[in-house]
Formats: C-alpha cells, structure tokens, sequence
C-alpha cells in the first residue's frame, strides 16, 4: 500500500505541512485543524512529522465504540463524521498519538488526502514522501535514533 513516509535528514520543521493540510481539508490555515503535526525535539534540535500510520490491524478502529472509524480497501483509515459520537476513545487508542480532536470533538486524523496527500506535494524541503511502504511498527521519535546518532546527538 502507499503510505506516507518521512525522510528525516529532510525535515526543517518549518510546518508548513500543516498549514497546507488544514488549508486543504478545512479552507483555512490552522495548526490545531492539521492532521499532521510537527512534533521539535528540543533536546536533539530534530522535528518530526506526526501523522496516522495507517495501522493494519488499527487499534483505533478496534477501539471506535460507534464504528465511526473504517478502514478502505485501499487501507486507508477513514473517519465517518455522520456516526462519530465525538467520544474522543480513539485519541488514546492510537499507539502513536497520531489522532486529535478540534474543538468540536472531531477527531483529526490523516487520510492521505484520497491517495494525494498535499503535504507530499507542498513540502519544500521534500522530507515527505508518498510511496509504497510496509507498516513500520516504530514510534516517530524512534525512527531517528540513526540520525542522531549519525549526527553525534544521542541516541
């Protein structure tokens, strides 16, 4: 399946990925409506990329009590708003704290913009990649363990 990727080394932590994805699914430039969200790593000086992974098996859906979450056949985890109950169960069912909810009690989560995800598109420093990729079970921040060992940093 095509997922999103992160290639670390990348990534400026500009956030701009965020204003492009709440601009694209709510018409207007908000953080706190993203989907992805740039997590800064102030001990390590490194940002990341937070967004649904696309579980499969997803605990959150396990977890949905009103089925609101779905996951497609193309495998991409979906939210129907006309069932969610607004709960917020899938905010702590995520294993990567990949699941918001705005202020509405929505939950906010990627859903890869219909397999044309704009953060991909309007990255500037191309850290984001739309590729065909196995699950990767690993917590964002463990994904730069290499780096900042690379970078003399930690690790």
């Amino acid at each position: 399946m095509k997922r999103l990727t992160i290639d670390a080394a990348q990534c400026s932590g500009c956030r701009y990925c965020e204003m492009v994805c709440s601009y694209h699914h709510e018409g207007r430039f908000s953080p706190t409506l993203s989907r992805i969200s740039v997590i800064k790593d102030d001990m390590y000086g490194v940002d990341y990329p937070l967004f649904c992974r696309q579980c499969d098996p997803c605990p959150a859906i396990d977890a949905c009590p009103s089925g609101a979450l779905v996951q497609t056949g193309d495998g991409i985890v979906r939210c129907d708003y006309e069932a969610c109950t607004g709960c917020g169960v899938c905010v702590g069912a995520c294993p990567y704290d990949a699941i918001k909810m705005d202020r509405s009690s929505r939950p906010l989560i990627c859903d890869l913009c219909a397999g044309e995800p704009a953060c991909v598109d309007k990255c500037p420093t191309k850290a984001l990649i739309f590729e065909e990729s196995e699950f990767v079970s690993e917590k964002p921040e463990d994904a730069f363990r290499d780096l900042k060992r690379r970078w003399g940093i930690g690790g």
